[in-house]
């Protein structure tokens, strides 16, 4: 497992780097399918990790207003909605492939989704946590942070073509569309904290 673990993480470096050949890298069986979830995973420390760090920036920028929000609560709904929008996506993404006549190329996209979101948070994890730490004054780092979300947002792109061998138009599509669904769960969570 930790072979293909490292494979598929390298497979997703390739796709960055534009490599035709970077599904080589990848378990596209059955069995790769289901064990490319484990990705999430590895991403989950990471991401508490995040979220504690964010609850101390946040509550520590303005006085409580009424109850004063638990670390546990808030990493726990956030992970929440983070999972929940990590594994609906492929569940929803079916419907999509059908729709788009893509089901052929649905089970390897998702397979190179879930590893590709490892190598996502390591860009995105340092740019966030610059933003928090205040080491930089607050339009450098809003602008490096901004610049990385590009970047991920392009990265999926390029995840979206090489997964589902797509048109530009449709990896644009499939991309909004699990962005505007990790707004949605992100702000369902909002509501809850």
């Amino acid at each position: 497992m930790l072979l293909e673990v490292t494979r598929s993480i390298h497979g997703a470096w390739r796709i960055a780097r534009l490599d035709p050949d970077a599904l080589a890298y990848f378990n596209v069986t059955a069995d790769g399918f289901w064990r490319s979830f484990s990705a999430l995973t590895l991403v989950v420390p990471f991401y508490v990790g995040f979220l504690v760090l964010s609850h101390a920036h946040t509550s520590g920028l303005t006085p409580p207003t009424g109850p004063v929000l638990s670390v546990e609560w808030f990493v726990t709904v956030k992970l929440t909605a983070f999972a929940a929008s990590w594994l609906i996506f492929p569940v929803v993404m079916v419907a999509i492939s059908r729709l788009l006549d893509l089901t052929q190329t649905y089970a390897q996209y998702i397979i190179v989704w879930n590893w590709s979101n490892v190598l996502e948070m390591v860009v995105i994890l340092p740019a966030v946590m610059l933003f928090l730490s205040g080491a930089l004054p607050g339009q450098s780092a809003a602008m490096i942070l901004m610049a990385a979300q590009i970047t991920m947002l392009f990265y999926g792109y390029l995840v979206a073509r090489a997964g589902l061998r797509c048109k530009t138009a449709t990896a644009i599509s499939v991309v909004a569309f699990n962005f505007v669904l990790s707004l949605l769960f992100n702000g369902l969570a909002a509501k809850l904290l």
